[in-house]
C-alpha cells in the first residue's frame, strides 16, 4: 500500500484531470467502501471463516489492481479503487483479528505484538512509498502491477502459513507446552466488570478518537500532496516524507516499546499523549515554506502515532473476548476507515471555503479535544 498512499490524489487531479475536491471525494467514496469490508470482515472472522475472510479479501484486491494496471481511466479508474477499498478491508479487519488473537493468548505485555505489527507495516510502507517516487514517472502500469504482485505473495504465504495462526488459538490450555506462553484470554468479560453503560461510553470514546486521528492523518495523504506541488515541490519530494516517516519509525517504535510501556501502565495515557503530540505537528503546518518544516512536522506527528496506532488495537483487545475479537477489531478499522473518507473530503471543502491554514488549526483542536476525552475510558488493568 507504500505505492498507493502517496500518488491516489496526484494520479486522480494531475493525471486523470479531475479536480482536488473530485479527487478528495472519489478517496471518500473508497474508504466508504473500505469501511463496508471492515465491518463485514469483522463478523466474517468471528462467524464463517478466518482464513477464508482473508483469501476473498486478497482475491478481491488482486483483481482490483489488475484492472487498475491495464485499464486507468475515468471513471473506471474510480470504480476500481472502489473495489479495492473493499478487499483491503476485510484484509485489514482480519490481520488485526489475528493479530488480537495470538496477543491476547500470550503472557506479558501484549501492545508489544501490535507495536511489531505496526512497525513491520511501516517497513512496507517505507520502502513502497520510496520506490513509487520512482516507479510512477516511468510506468503507470508497474505503480499498480506491483502491489499486485505482493498481495499475490501475501496469498501464498496465508495459503502455506495460516495453519500456524490457527493452530495456536485451537489449543486448550492443557495442551500447550510450557515452553509455549500462551494463556486463555476470557477469564472476565470486560463489559460486566466495567458495566454496561461506562463499557458503552468507553466505545464511543474509542471510536471518536479512531475518527478524529485518521481524518487528521489522511491529510497528508491527500490535499498536503496538492498543498506542496502548488509550493514547488516535486512528487519524488512528496513521496519522500511518507519514507521518512516509515523510516524513521524503526528507530522511534522500539523506543517506544521499552519506554512508553514502562512510563504509561494504562493504554489510554499512552494515546493520550500520542493524541496531543499529533495535533501538536500540525501547527507548524501553516507557516511551512521549507522542505525541512515538512519534514519536522511529519517527524513529529510520528511521534505521536507511534504511540496512538499500535496502542488503540491493543485497548480494542481488552475490551473483547474471543467470541467477538473480530468484530471489536473491525471498529479500529471501519472507524479508522471513516476518517480517511470523510477527511480528504472534508479538507477540501475547508480550503476551498477559506484556507489550509484553517484546517491545520482545527485538526489539531480536535485532536486535543478527543485526547482528554480518553482520559474518561474505564480500563481494567
Amino acid at each position: 500500500m507504500g505505492f498507493m498512499l502517496p500518488v491516489n490524489t496526484i494520479f486522480i487531479h494531475k493525471n486523470l484531470h479531475e479536480s482536488l475536491v473530485t479527487a478528495g471525494f472519489t478517496l471518500m467514496v473508497y474508504s466508504a467502501f473500505m469501511m463496508i469490508g471492515n465491518a463485514l470482515g469483522g463478523v466474517m472472522f468471528d462467524c464463517f471463516s478466518r482464513r477464508g475472510t482473508l483469501y476473498i479479501g486478497y482475491a478481491i484486491s488482486i483483481v482490483s489492481l489488475l484492472g487498475m494496471s491495464v485499464h486507468h481511466v475515468w471513471p473506471t479508474y474510480a470504480i476500481m479503487l472502489f473495489i479495492l477499498g473493499f478487499g483491503m478491508g476485510l484484509v485489514y479487519t482480519a490481520v488485526n483479528a489475528y493479530t488480537a488473537f495470538i496477543a491476547e493468548q500470550m503472557l506479558g505485555n501484549s501492545r508489544i505484538i501490535f507495536n511489531n505489527m505496526y512497525l513491520a507495516a511501516n517497513i512496507g510502507i517505507a520502502i513502497g512509498s520510496t520506490a513509487v517516487g520512482f516507479i510512477f514517472k516511468w510506468s503507470i502500469f508497474f505503480t499498480f502491477f506491483i502491489p499486485m504482485l505482493l498481495f499475490v505473495l501475501s496469498a501464498v504465504i496465508l495459503l502455506f502459513k495460516a495453519n500456524l495462526l490457527d493452530h495456536v488459538e485451537e489449543h486448550d490450555e492443557k495442551d500447550i507446552p510450557s515452553s509455549q506462553h500462551y494463556e486463555s484470554s476470557d477469564i472476565t468479560n470486560p463489559k460486566i466488570e466495567i458495566g454496561a453503560g461506562r463499557f458503552n461510553v468507553n466505545m464511543f470514546i474509542i471510536c471518536a478518537s479512531i475518527f478524529i486521528v485518521w481524518l487528521g492523518y489522511s491529510q497528508w495523504d491527500s490535499n498536503l500532496s496538492a498543498y506542496m506541488l502548488d509550493q514547488g515541490f516535486s512528487t519524488h519530494e512528496y513521496g519522500l516524507i511518507f519514507t521518512i516517516n516509515a523510516a524513521s519509525l524503526l528507530i522511534i517504535q522500539p523506543v517506544m516499546n521499552r519506554v512508553v510501556s514502562r512510563i504509561f501502565k494504562l493504554l489510554k495515557h499512552q494515546i493520550f499523549l500520542g493524541l496531543l503530540i499529533m495535533g501538536s505537528s500540525f501547527l507548524l503546518l501553516p507557516s511551512a515554506k521549507t522542505y525541512a518544516a515538512y519534514v519536522i512536522s511529519m517527524l513529529i506527528l510520528t511521534v505521536g502515532e507511534s504511540m496512538v496506532f499500535p496502542t488503540i488495537p491493543a485497548l480494542l483487545s481488552k475490551m473483547s473476548t474471543n467470541k467477538n475479537r473480530g468484530t471489536f477489531q473491525s471498529f479500529y478499522s471501519i472507524f479508522g476507515s471513516l476518517g480517511r473518507a470523510v477527511g480528504p473530503y472534508a479538507g477540501s471543502l475547508i480550503i476551498a471555503a477559506l484556507s489550509f491554514s484553517t484546517l491545520f488549526v482545527w485538526i489539531t483542536i480536535s485532536m486535543v479535544i478527543i485526547a482528554v476525552a480518553m482520559i474518561g475510558v474505564k480500563e481494567l488493568g
